[in-house]
């Protein structure tokens, strides 16, 4: 019974961790660059909220996946090369998260403050900073995604 919760949590954690990050990444992010009524600082500052309350989710999500992962590859009779791998998959998932948690979306954030990006000037160093910062956000949001699908696969 225990092993049914366990890959259960497992598996619905993975599932709303990936599923979250698949439809804001390409769904709702390119959205909302489309709705007309919204100015690109309005768009800047919704999404920074949506990856706040995002990044705190996959905080939150990342804890139980895992423990729940490394419990069940512990309780297992024989530990398999796979499930093992896929531990580790979603350990680095959630150290990624963390890492965009704690280190790239304040600074990035910190950033497009009081930048308007409607009347911005070639050049400004806010505006390089903020490039810089969203192109590391990007990449590790993509690290991610290939993680949480790589754990998905083993563990399937």
């Amino acid at each position: 019974m225990i092993d049914w919760v366990l890959t259960f949590a497992r598996e619905l954690a993975l599932a709303v961790w990936l599923g979250g990050l698949i439809v804001i990444d390409f769904v709702e992010t390119p959205a909302r660059f489309r709705v007309p009524g919204l100015n690109r600082n309005q768009v800047v500052a919704v999404g920074r909220e949506v990856f706040a309350a995002f990044n705190r989710t996959e905080a939150l999500v990342g804890a139980p996946l895992v423990a729940a992962g490394a419990l069940l590859a512990a309780r297992a009779r024989t530990l398999s090369p796979a499930s093992l791998a896929a531990v580790m998959c979603v350990s680095a998932m959630w150290l990624v998260a963390l890492t965009q948690y704690f280190w790239a979306r304040p600074r990035m954030s910190a950033a497009t403050k009081g930048l308007d990006l409607m009347k911005r000037r070639p050049g400004d160093p806010r505006l390089d900073a903020f490039r810089r910062w969203h192109k590391t956000y990007v990449a590790l949001d993509l690290v991610k995604l290939a993680l949480g699908l790589a754990a998905f696969g083993l563990w399937v």
